[in-house]
């Protein structure tokens, strides 16, 4: 495959063959009363107990069926119907059986074949959310646009990025390649910037039947890894995500105190940021600051935050609905990027009888000096590679200039 690494097209194939989606979650907007992350079903499930009192949410949690992340252009409801759901169900059986057979070929980055599809064969039956969309706020699914002082900052980052190739050293590949964990849910797709609803670009195509972009979820935004266990103790929740690295940046096991232990100073940040966890009523509530993206420099391969991390609080809450269901949201607040929160929703089945098999991040390392290796080999590739991406960003970022320049001049009329 022209101008590709090996490592980024195994962390595809492998993706696919666990045929899982992920699940990713969220909190209500900040300031919000607790009681407005609940619904019915919450508020009358009451939870099996730990040892020590504590709501029990041991396990391994799988997705119900990853909807969207945002709604899809003109799409004005909040739930599909039934029927449409039976029809992509059919369809998603259709292209699996096709896997099965090998006849149908799979697709990876810029839409270029990949590997043979019977790898992502799933014997499973793929499930569908219902959800029009993950995000539940703002009420049109769609991610909030960004403040001018958003846009000026990927500006510069444009422009330290223009020139370089995808391959020039470490920091133009993705940071899946480099065996880095990031803070995964509010990672979006397609180089930070949300393409309100169109289907996640040149990761999979997108059909009917499908998970709005394939079957590793997405659709235009933080398509999760999964699934996921959680372990608990009466001190500590520790979140266990065995596809670490894989999509731009997964979280990757996280110990988070439940101990009331203040967070760190703003001074001291990490990828990964500072969690802390606490309980309120039936709800494990995790709220994560302190966080540093890897910047400036724009990877064409996608899995760049928009911002720095630096102003973002991320809060996501746990709450069991059912014998083997949970709803699992995250709010994303980040006054530096976003003119306003949003909050996401996705629902959880525990499958303790699913086994987990660990996906490695690299093989003996060798797969960044290749990757290195084949930029020096084909220097014009590697800078078309980059310059194509460039150039796919450049509408979008249009768009989102004009429509923060009009935000900022309504604010200034009020």
């Amino acid at each position: 495959m022209k101008g590709s690494c090996r490592m980024k097209c195994r962390l595809v194939l492998l993706g696919a063959s666990t045929a899982v989606l992920a699940v990713i979650a969220s909190v209500p907007l900040a300031g919000q009363a607790p009681a407005a992350a609940s619904n019915d079903a919450a508020s009358t499930y009451t939870p099996p107990r730990t040892p020590w009192g504590a709501p029990d949410l041991e396990g391994h949690w799988r997705s119900r069926g990853n909807p969207s992340f945002e709604r899809r252009a003109g799409e004005t409801r909040e739930f599909f119907t039934d029927e449409e759901i039976r029809k992509r169900e059919e369809n998603a059986e259709r292209q699996n059986e096709l896997r099965r057979q090998g006849k149908q070929e799979n697709r990876g980055f810029r839409n270029q074949p990949n590997y043979n599809s019977v790898l992502g064969y799933s014997p499973e039956k793929q499930k569908f959310s219902k959800r029009t969309s993950a995000i539940i706020d703002p009420p049109d699914g769609h991610v909030p646009g960004w403040t001018l002082e958003q846009v000026k900052y990927y500006e510069y980052r444009e422009a330290v990025t223009l020139g370089r190739g995808d391959s020039d050293w470490t920091v133009d590949r993705p940071v899946s390649e480099r065996c880095f964990g990031l803070l995964a849910q509010p990672v979006m797709a397609n180089w930070g910037m949300a393409q309100r609803g169109a289907p996640r670009a040149f990761a999979f195509t997108a059909s009917e039947g499908t998970v709005d972009g394939g079957a590793s979820g997405g659709g235009g935004g933080a398509g999760p890894g999964g699934p996921y266990r959680l372990v608990q103790t009466q001190d500590y929740i520790t979140i266990v995500d065995p596809e670490s690295g894989i999509g731009g940046g997964m979280a990757g096991s996280r110990i988070i105190p439940l101990d009331g232990r203040p967070a760190l100073s703003k001074k001291f940040r990490s990828w990964m940021g500072v969690s802390r966890g606490h309980w309120e009523g039936n709800t494990l509530v995790v709220v994560t600051t302190n966080v540093q993206y890897p910047g400036p420099v724009i990877t064409s391969y996608g899995g760049n935050y928009p911002g720095t991390g630096e102003t973002l609080t991320l809060t996501e809450r746990f709450t069991r609905t059912g014998p083997d269901k949970m709803e699992y949201r995250y709010t994303v607040d980040d006054p530096g990027v976003y003119v306003r929160p949003y909050t996401a929703l996705y629902e959880m089945t525990l499958d303790d009888s699913y086994k987990i098999s660990y996906i490695l991040c690299h093989e003996g390392h060798d797969d960044m000096p290749s990757a290195l290796q084949s930029g020096r080999n084909d220097e014009a590739n590697a800078t078309e590679n980059a310059n194509d991406t460039r150039i796919l960003r450049a509408p979008r970022l249009k768009e989102i200039k004009e429509e923060a320049i009009k935000a900022a001049e309504a604010m200034k009329t009020r």
